[in-house]
């Protein structure tokens, strides 16, 4: 392990938060999604800010408007409702690797 490793520390750190967020830019997303496997830092600094991101969605509650609501915004606005469109997963999102994967199983299980 190399001294940078040693110090819990990567340049790349930065990096892995935008990639786990989806917010790099494409120059940046390969060369991020080469180092991941072999950088436990930036491994780990990944799944901890997806881990915080789902938890923040998961503790604001939904809340639908009101009917009244929805028909002042959409008659302001000269829309028309449609029904919202649902994505259908066909497994992980693409950048997560086979090993990457595999790894988020030591990530999950409880701290003891």
């Amino acid at each position: 392990m190399n001294e940078l490793h040693r110090d819990a520390d990567c340049p790349h750190r930065e990096l892995a938060v935008g990639w786990a967020l989806h917010i790099l830019e494409p120059a940046d997303e390969s060369p991020v999604a080469a180092h991941m496997p072999d950088c436990p830092i930036c491994t780990s600094t990944a799944a901890e800010t997806e881990e915080v991101g789902a938890t923040l969605g998961l503790s604001v509650p939904q809340a639908n408007p009101s009917t009244e609501l929805e028909q002042r915004v959409l008659s302001v606005t000269d829309a028309t409702w449609e029904a919202p469109v649902v994505a259908t997963s066909t497994g992980p999102p693409r950048h997560i690797t086979r090993r990457f994967w595999l790894r988020a199983g030591n990530w999950l299980r409880p701290r003891r």
